[in-house]
């Protein structure tokens, strides 16, 4: 005899580690269409016995979610048990992966593990779509996307895919962008983690947050697991003056440490305006070793993001490389409230009773004036950190741009 809904959380509240009764509250929760519920009570049971009847649940409850690159790695999880049974929605969604009418899946060569060649809708930006940035790209290419889409190559050589990767920089420079672009040149999945995604008032709630989201990317591997503004989460225990902000640390170091866990095939991305602040010990071989600076946009990102922000927008005798060129060391946000700004030029001379008319130079002179760089103000407290770090190296990449840019 079945148990209703609440019998079984009655039951579950006696005894939380009974499996068993977990996966029939979470088989009901997505019969009564609640799939975000039941996926959570899925990846619970999958903590306590990845067995093929959970990660069946979770591939379903993920398909529900139209989560289908995601739905796939789970099933083709669940297919190594021994107690699999097959799925026919999963089985057709598996089908028309082979022959191309979704997101296709190959094997990666040496493991069994089963990644989408595309990325997840929502999920597909590409380098691309970031123009300019050619060095950036380049060195994000070789020490992080190579990794992944070549394994067999690094495996020969002992080293594995994954790691940690610090990317710093001025404010409203990219940095989310781009991270979200590696994920999808590495066709792996993204999990990005904000403050608000860990923090919590109640005593170890925040580590308790902290450990699920690594086990939420353990367990879609390939999987890009993203944290932003790194140094709220890491801050430095030697400036902390709070307890709590100290063990949240030590839970990241841990999860970082992969300690009775498997980290492999799992990309740690960090970002971060403020590297000073992120604790020493997140920077140490095996966790966030290497850091990567994120400058200003160059020339060639300035005249694409122009170009964008002016897509579909009236405008007439707008000098766009001339643009490009007046605004060194803005950031993309910058460039963002420079477009606006000009916006609000046009539209309040035909509120005042100008005859209707699209945008036009003098617009942009006139915010061009009212504008200045927001990424001065970080390049300068970089430029002391360079001039007096002494042996320190960390920001041997910041000394180079300052340097081209003649701000040192």
């Amino acid at each position: 005899m079945s148990m209703s809904r609440e019998e079984l959380e009655q039951a579950l509240l006696g005894d939380p580690f009974n499996t068993a009764v977990r996966l029939d509250y979470a088989d009901l929760l997505l019969a009564a269409s609640d799939a975000a519920v039941a996926l959570q009570q899925y990846e619970l049971s999958t903590r306590q016995q990845a067995g093929a009847r959970a990660l069946s649940g979770m591939a379903r409850a993920l398909l529900a979610l139209n989560r289908h690159a995601e739905a796939l790695n789970a099933y083709a999880r669940a297919r190594q048990h021994d107690d699999f049974v097959a799925d026919a929605d999963l089985e057709q969604l598996s089908g028309t992966a082979r022959t191309g009418a979704a997101p296709a899946l190959s094997l990666i060569a040496g493991t069994d593990k089963v990644v989408p060649l595309k990325p997840q809708a929502g999920h597909a930006l590409r380098f691309d779509d970031v123009g300019g940035m050619a060095d950036l790209k380049k060195s994000l290419r070789l020490h992080i996307i190579e990794p992944f889409l070549r394994p067999s190559l690094f495996a020969r050589f002992k080293k594995d895919a994954g790691g940690g990767i610090l990317l710093y920089g001025p404010p409203g420079c990219g940095k989310t962008m781009i991270a979200r672009a590696i994920a999808g040149e590495c066709n792996a999945a993204f999990v990005s983690v904000g403050i608000s995604d860990v923090l919590n008032m109640w005593m170890g709630e925040s580590e308790r947050n902290l450990a699920q989201l690594f086990e939420k990317a353990r367990a879609q591997k390939p999987c890009v697991l993203f944290f932003d503004e790194l140094d709220a989460l890491a801050f430095s225990r030697s400036k902390a003056h709070s307890e709590h902000s100290r063990t949240i640390v030590n839970e990241f170091l841990a999860q970082l440490d992969g300690l009775e866990r498997n980290n492999r095939d799992v990309l740690f991305l960090g970002a971060t305006n403020m590297p000073w602040d992120v604790d020493a010990a997140m920077k140490r071989p095996g966790r966030f070793s290497r850091q990567i600076f994120v400058p200003p946009p160059d020339l060639e990102a300035r005249r694409h993001i122009i170009a964008l922000k002016l897509r579909d927008v009236p405008a007439e005798g707008v000098d766009t490389d001339a643009l490009a060129r007046a605004t060194e060391q803005f950031s993309g946000a910058d460039i963002d409230g420079l477009v606006d700004l000009a916006k609000e030029s046009a539209i309040h001379d035909i509120i005042a009773g100008n005859p209707e008319r699209p945008l036009n130079s003098a617009d942009f002179s006139f915010a061009l004036d009212a504008c200045q760089p927001s990424t001065l103000e970080w390049l300068k407290t970089a430029r002391n950190l360079v001039r007096y770090a002494g042996s320190d190296t960390s920001y041997r990449d910041v000394e180079k741009y300052l340097k081209q840019a003649k701000l040192l």
